[in-house]
Formats: C-alpha cells, structure tokens, sequence
C-alpha cells in the first residue's frame, strides 16, 4: 500500500511538474505560431459542432431586421459587417452572448423584452464590442495549448469536454473591468449610429428590474453598471432617429 502511495505521489508531481513547466514557455514563438492561428482553429471545431444545437430562426420577419441594425452599427462605427455573425436563436431564455469565431447569439426571448430598438442594439453593442476588444478570443488563444497538452496527457478528447471546456475559457476571461469596457463601447457605438447613448443603462436596470440573470449581468452588478454609463458624456449628434418602422420592431418582437 505504502509503494501504491508513493508511486502515486510521484506521479501527481511529475503531472503537475510538466504542467507547471507549459506555463513558463511561450509555445507561440516556439512553434512560430501566429497569433490567431490556434484560437482559431479552435474556434472553428467549437462553433462548427455547438452551431448545430441551436435553433436558428431564419425568417425575414426577424432576420431582415436584425441584420438591418448589425448592418447600421457596423456601418456608423467602421467595423466590416461581413466579420461578424449574429445569429437569433430560438429560446425563451433572456439571454446575448458573443462566442467564438466572432459570433454573436441573440434569443428571441431577449427580443421579447426590449422596450425598443435601441436596448436590442445596446444588447448587440455589448457584445459586439467584447469581440473588438478581443475579449473572446483572447482568453481561448491563451489556454487553446493548455488543453491540447492536456488533452496528450490524459488522452480525454472528447468534443463536449473541448465545447464546455471554451464555453468556460469565455465565461472565465469576462472579468468587471472587460464588462465595464464593453458597456462603455456599446454605448459609444449608439452614439455613433445617432441612437440615445443611455438606452445602455437603460437596458442594464431592465435586466435589473426583471431578475435577469443573463450574460450581460452574470459578472457584475447592473445598477452600478448603469450608474457607470450615466456618468459617460457624449458629445450632442443631433436628433436620435429610429432604423426600424414601429410596424418593423413589433413584427420583430411577435414574431414566432
């Protein structure tokens, strides 16, 4: 029992010896890996397997209009439309999430509760704005060789171990500072589509006042953060003026 014990003792610091020692190399230069080429990569087998789990709602009733205010805010702040995917899926959870492979996952139960437009747009600002900022990808690229040597040591390769293992690089990469970042540029990229800059804060003390415990507000508290983007200045653009119809948005918040 003794010799079990100390074999086994050894082999737990061997494994966390070699673990450690992954840590102080720079696998990216050693390798002369580009920046992105692993994360993406990564990426790809994430998005391409979890893709076919969603319920993706393609009608023009909610498609046209979605893509009608993706196409405006990329438009009003420089950033190529065609590098972003927002994808609606069907689900009644109040829920927005960017993930990998600068993908943006809206549920049509989100849509149910905005007030107007703009909250859709400031829910789609937010998490537009964590992919610009690179905070998606960049928490993936730094673990991507972790796992991959972990996966060499313990032989688990299993796709559902790698889709939780991402989903929890992502989740675990978001700190208060990145949110805080994020729903200051959201608001900045309302402003910039001439749409009410505060519509941000509005949305936070929405999700607030429902109890929503949604991707918006899974790290920090929303009244503070509402508060945090009241106190922003924005230079007057000019009238706010609205992108969709009001028969537009309502066919859009009823749409099944």
């Amino acid at each position: 029992m003794k010799k079990i014990f100390t074999e086994f003792i050894v082999e737990a610091l061997l494994f966390f010896g070699i673990f450690f020692l992954t840590l102080q190399v720079d696998w990216m230069k050693l390798f002369h890996l580009s920046p992105t080429i692993v994360g993406d990569k990564l990426s790809e087998l994430v998005w391409k397997v979890s893709y076919d789990g969603l319920h993706e709602v393609k009608t023009d009733a909610v498609r046209l209009p979605v893509d009608t205010l993706v196409c405006e805010m990329c438009k009003a702040n420089g950033i190529d439309t065609a590098s972003v995917s927002v994808v609606v899926s069907r689900n009644s959870e109040v829920n927005a999430y960017a993930t990998v492979g600068r993908h943006i996952i809206v549920n049509t139960g989100l849509i149910e509760k905005m007030d107007n437009e703009s909250q859709l747009c400031a829910v789609i600002g937010h998490e537009l704005a964590h992919l610009e900022l690179g905070h998606i990808e960049s928490g993936i690229r730094r673990q991507a060789i972790f796992q991959v040597i972990l996966i060499l040591l313990t032989g688990n390769s299993s796709v559902d171990g790698l889709i939780n293992l991402t989903s929890d690089m992502i989740n675990n990469s978001i700190t208060r500072a990145k949110e805080d970042a994020a729903d200051e540029q959201g608001a900045r990229y309302l402003h910039a589509m001439h749409l009410d800059p505060m519509e941000m804060a509005n949305t936070l003390e929405t999700f607030e006042s429902y109890g929503i415990l949604s991707y918006l507000t899974d790290h920090a508290d929303s009244k503070d953060r509402a508060k945090h983007i009241r106190k922003m200045h924005f230079k007057d653009n000019g009238p706010y003026r609205p992108i969709l119809s009001p028969g537009t948005w309502k066919a859009l918040k009823e749409a099944e």
